[in-house]
């Protein structure tokens, strides 16, 4: 059994207590990852294991690209947007989708799942939440507490809530493994939020330098290439939707892409970290993977604290979860 069993207990407790009160009609999930964040796909399965407790029942599931403003056809209709880091001025795409459901669905409860909220820039801040403030009914979950503080300052209070990231809905404890190896992870994210500094030097023993093995990290061409392949899929899903029969050429979640692509991820990235002994992360979800994996961990941290105030506000009290603090001096 997880080392860390109760606390993630507690965790799962949290998100159900203040989430599951607010769903109480029949919902839609939106702005679900169909791309090869492991992250992404982890929250995803996260948000689909919670649905199971529910009284409620979730009547469809889209992307950014193949939902269409006709597939809500009640304004009893839940919207729930898919959580994660993508809230604010980095994720672009992911923003904007937000803000058109937002716009276009006045008379819908739209709950926005737990979020990482950063902004590089104040007038994108006022500028977004002008048009948070005008729906009447949207709730909005943060993961950390330096989220909150940043929405506090722009949202009502009373429909903003704290709440640990939904991975937690996952139990991994038939995955665990005690491997023989000694050798440990540096997982290191390569993209929008990496960091400058390089942590080797933190590193003890010996180890491994990659990021999550869906980015194809050790040939750049390779990941150029699968970036390309993703965005003409969510272009040609964008466009196919409209026509007649669409349905039986696109999924709503997978668009033009294997219809189990969430799992596949999800047990790639559990093998992935299944092979080594310790893990030391740039990642939030390297962080999260390793724990329900109950694996020996160290936050190393993104480029702006999204792990650091992960950890500060939900697992100060988790065996073998370090936070590695860069010594000034």
């Amino acid at each position: 059994m997880n080392s860390n069993k109760q606390n993630i207990i507690q965790l799962k407790n949290v998100i159900a207590t203040r989430l599951t009160p607010l769903i109480d009609n029949d919902f839609i999930l939106l702005d679900i990852p169909n791309h090869r964040n492991i992250g992404d796909s982890l929250i995803w399965k996260g948000e689909v294991e919670f649905f199971k407790t529910l009284q409620h029942k979730c009547i469809g599931q889209y992307n950014r690209y193949t939902f269409k403003k006709s597939d809500i056809k009640s304004d009893k209709t839940i919207i729930l947007l898919h959580g994660g880091g993508n809230f604010g001025d980095i994720y672009e795409s992911s923003q904007s989708f937000k803000k058109y459901i937002i716009e276009r669905f006045p008379n819908n409860k739209i709950i926005i799942l737990p979020q990482t909220v950063h902004y590089n820039s104040e007038a994108n801040l006022k500028r977004d939440f002008a048009i948070f403030n005008g729906h009447h009914d949207l709730y909005i979950f943060v993961r950390d507490l330096i989220s909150y503080d940043i929405i506090k300052e722009n949202f009502n209070g009373e429909k903003l809530k704290l709440a640990p990231d939904m991975a937690f809905f996952l139990d991994f404890d038939s995955d665990i493994r005690n491997t023989e190896t000694l050798k440990n992870l540096y997982l290191n994210r390569t993209d929008a939020e990496a960091i400058k500094d390089s942590f080797q030097n933190v590193i003890e023993g010996e180890y491994d330098i990659k990021d999550w093995p869906t980015y194809n990290s050790s040939s750049q061409r390779l990941n150029i290439i699968s970036n390309y392949i993703e965005a003409l899929d969510g272009k040609l899903s964008n466009v196919i939707k409209y026509f007649p029969g669409s349905s039986l050429i696109i999924d709503n979640a997978y668009g033009f892409k294997k219809k189990n692509g969430m799992d596949l991820h999800i047990n790639r990235g559990k093998e992935f970290i299944n092979q080594y002994h310790k893990v030391y992360t740039t990642r939030l979800h390297g962080l999260i993977l390793s724990i329900l994996l109950d694996k020996e961990v160290v936050i190393l941290d993104n480029v702006y604290g999204k792990s650091k105030n992960f950890y500060d506000a939900w697992l100060k009290d988790f065996n073998n979860v370090k936070l590695y603090v860069k010594n000034e001096s």
